[in-house]
């Protein structure tokens, strides 16, 4: 396919899951963003080396106080990505938005229960596009979740959802494996599952 007819969506490449000032590694330590630093870096590469006309999408994260928390406010993720009270909600170091055709802000963990978000893919696909790519932070969370949405909105229209797992980061202990395997193997499962094509490379 040609970017023409793939569209690219960023999703949450915001300093709460990569920097070390943000909620997650302040909840989990430093260590806990490795993966996540890394596809970062594989994703600025990326977003630099595509075509002129390329125009990706990028979602970003606003939410309530305590709403990952069970309400409580003493918790360390408590302002995750909550406007004005930390650094959480900025872009992460070194990442260009300035080609973005949509910068679409949601308020769940899922894109797909966005209004803009609907509207902008819906759009794509009517237009002609017949793969969109997923990239960003948490593969296990935000990604997962929305890349399932996305096959819910476009799936019977013959596009396809791709997962591009190399341009998606995870918190280290997601990729730990136990007896039934990690939770990113359980994600890759259930996308696979669903019709997500989960691009490894």
């Amino acid at each position: 396919m040609t970017a023409c007819d793939t569209l690219l969506v960023v999703i949450d490449a915001q300093r709460a899951f990569v920097d070390p000032a943000g909620s997650l590694a302040r909840a989990y330590g430093v260590d806990e963003l490795q993966p996540s630093v890394d596809a970062l870096v594989r994703l600025r590469t990326h977003l630099g080396q595509c075509a002129a006309g390329t125009r990706p999408v990028f979602v970003r994260s606003e939410y309530r106080r305590g709403q990952f928390t069970g309400g409580r406010l003493d918790h360390p993720l408590a302002d995750l990505c909550v406007p004005g009270r930390n650094l959480d909600c900025e872009w992460a170091a070194g990442l260009d938005t300035t080609r973005a055709s949509a910068i679409i802000t949601k308020q769940q963990a899922d894109a797909g229960e966005t209004e803009a978000y609907r509207t902008v893919v819906e759009r794509a696909v009517r237009d002609g596009v017949r793969q969109i790519v997923l990239t960003g932070f948490q593969l296990t969370t935000c990604i997962r979740v929305s890349a399932l949405a996305t096959v819910g909105l476009v799936g019977a229209r013959g596009a396809r959802v791709v997962v591009a797992e190399a341009l998606a980061g995870a918190r280290a202990s997601s990729y730990v494996q136990t007896a039934t395997g990690s939770r990113v193997d359980a994600t890759r499962r259930e996308l696979r599952a669903a019709g997500v094509l989960v691009a490894q490379n």
